[in-house]
């Protein structure tokens, strides 16, 4: 027998009456009969019926339709429409609520108990994974609460976030990324006896509840299983394909005493585990929902930075080796908040890449440096070259190499001072797009570095597929070199490769006369760090310039 509540909303009473013998016979429980629009929309607020069936041609200011269309986007209540006849015009409109079924009158009562059945698992579980949804977790969780406020234990849940699912999707295609979500819903269900409930929230994320525990640490072994069990290889059209999760975890009473605020906390929880670089769980903490919510602070205003003018773009200077000359900068940007203050480029680069921002504040730099070096190239202050980091958001972006066409056009900029910077992961990640920007960039003029180099895993495969301009030594290869034997080795090894392979070489993070004087010995072209100066604003670079400073490095 059914304990599901349904609302009729029928003007024939006649109707309305069979209607409700059919339903009482099957098992459901009518909450009301109502005759018109209006009352439907009162009833489906007061009663909260789990389904409505509606009657399509309503008499009143409020027909079927607009009645369903009200309740559907107000409670999040599934509707079944009850017609005789309907014209096209009035199908179109109904097509266009999404409805969850229809039923012809006169009614035959086997169609109507299929037609009710099919709607609620519709509206209660996943149609991909045939989980329950979100609706029937919230619906199961209340009522479990309810029956449990005497417990002595906790009950936990969790919610879980599958890492780089994303990643499956664009390189494998969606469909394996849907095989994969459906094996990992698969293993939920039927992985633990310790999971009361399983269900899939959205997209390739989950939410679990557990049988109750005494203590947190309970909670935090069968975590740790479910975490294990997920990192298992997948077996997808013949292929193994791994993932791993970010869960968090909430405690009720602890952490909250109703669906909502549990839910709310276990996300705020796996939030923080995706910031712990992801494979992990995390419990509901004051400290992290504090985090949560001043890190949701700075994404609101990071969103509106732009349009503000907060952010600004810094200049560290590069310096020949050969003339002790500044004949270029990387440009970098900086964050003003009005409140905050200076904010680190740590903190706001990868929020604005997680956000989609990273595309927008790129091109800005771009344009404002390549503006900026043909300012100072016109007061004559020298052929000076300026760099600017091309991020992997950026690449996504089907013009890009548009843009930056018509950024130099619009700044004026020879595109011979452009020198654009491709870290060593990004080329990694599409082999394919870079290669076909490094054609368009190479026949332009453009400079294109490789920066970073020596940090990942591919750098002499891909040096010889991608003929540089120029090579950067990370800074980590740079710090300690003439105490650190295996930084010289590395470090000399890369400027003789770059060197025989017709690219300069620019060392990052040069901090002491030491590393300076090594590499002055081993010829290095180009050198920025501390050493010299640490990024500068506009009119601070602007001065050095101005100023003619130059050093005697050799």
């Amino acid at each position: 027998m059914s304990n599901n509540k349904i609302l009729i909303v029928e003007d024939e009473s006649i109707i309305a009456e069979d209607l409700f013998d059919s339903l009482t016979s099957l098992g459901y429980q009518v909450t009301a009969i109502v005759y018109s629009g209006e009352e439907a929309i009162i009833a489906a607020s007061e009663v909260r019926p789990d389904l409505v069936l509606m009657d399509v041609n309503l008499q009143g200011k409020i027909d079927g339709i607009t009645a369903a269309e009200k309740i559907r986007s107000r409670f999040q209540i599934p509707v079944i429409y009850l017609t005789a006849y309907a014209d096209e015009n009035t199908l179109r409109r109904v097509n266009s609520t999404k409805p969850f079924g229809y039923i012809v009158k006169p009614f035959e009562e086997k169609n109507l108990h299929t037609t009710i059945q099919i709607a609620l698992h519709r509206h209660h579980y996943d149609s991909l994974t045939n989980l329950p949804n979100r609706s029937l977790l919230q619906e199961k969780l209340s009522q479990l609460l309810k029956e449990k406020t005497e417990l002595s234990e906790f009950i936990p849940v969790v919610t879980l976030s599958l890492d780089r699912i994303n990643r499956i999707n664009s390189t494998l295609g969606h469909h394996i990324g849907d095989l994969v979500i459906c094996s990992i819903a698969q293993r939920l269900n039927n992985c633990t006896n310790k999971i009361n409930l399983a269900a899939r929230l959205e997209a390739a994320e989950f939410a679990l509840v557990l049988e109750p525990v005494k203590d947190k640490q309970d909670a935090a072994k069968i975590v740790q299983s479910i975490l294990e069990i997920v990192a298992q290889a997948i077996m997808v059209e013949s292929s193994e394909v791994y993932v791993t999760a970010s869960m968090g975890i909430s405690l009720y009473p602890a952490d909250g005493r109703d669906a909502d605020n549990l839910l709310k906390n276990a996300y705020t929880a796996m939030y923080y585990a995706q910031e712990k670089g992801g494979n992990n769980y995390q419990f509901h903490a004051r400290n992290i929902a504090a985090h949560s919510i001043n890190k949701l602070a700075q994404e609101i205003s990071l969103r509106n930075a732009l349009k503000r003018s907060e952010f600004e773009v810094y200049y560290e200077p590069k310096v020949e080796i050969k003339s002790g000359k500044i004949v270029g900068a990387e440009a970098l940007v900086r964050w003003n908040h009005p409140e905050m203050g200076r904010v680190s480029p740590g903190e706001f680069i990868p929020m604005a890449e997680e956000m989609g921002l990273i595309a927008p504040l790129g091109e800005w730099v771009l344009e404002t440096a390549c503006r900026q070096t043909q300012a100072w190239q016109a007061q004559g202050l020298g052929p000076l070259r300026v760099a600017v980091n091309v991020s992997a958001r950026q690449f996504d972006q089907k013009n890009l190499t548009q843009r930056v066409s018509q950024i130099l056009t619009k700044t004026g900029l020879d595109p011979k001072y452009l020198e654009l910077e491709l870290t060593e992961s990004l080329v990694l990640q599409d082999e394919t797009a870079v290669a076909q920007a490094f054609s368009v960039w190479k026949k332009m003029g453009i400079r294109v570095a490789i920066d970073d180099f020596g940090t990942g895993y591919a750098s002499l495969s891909y040096s010889k597929r991608f003929p540089f301009d120029v090579m950067k030594i990370d800074k980590s290869f740079i710090r300690n070199i003439t105490e650190d034997r295996q930084n010289a080795a590395i470090t000399i090894a890369i400027i003789q490769m770059a060197h025989s392979m017709n690219m300069k070489v620019v060392a990052e993070g040069v901090e002491n006369e030491q590393e300076l004087a090594f590499l002055c010995t081993h010829d290095c072209d180009e050198i920025q760090g501390y050493f010299f100066s640490k990024a500068l604003p506009q009119d601070e670079f602007e001065a050095l310039l101005k100023s003619g400073k130059h050093w005697h490095l050799k």
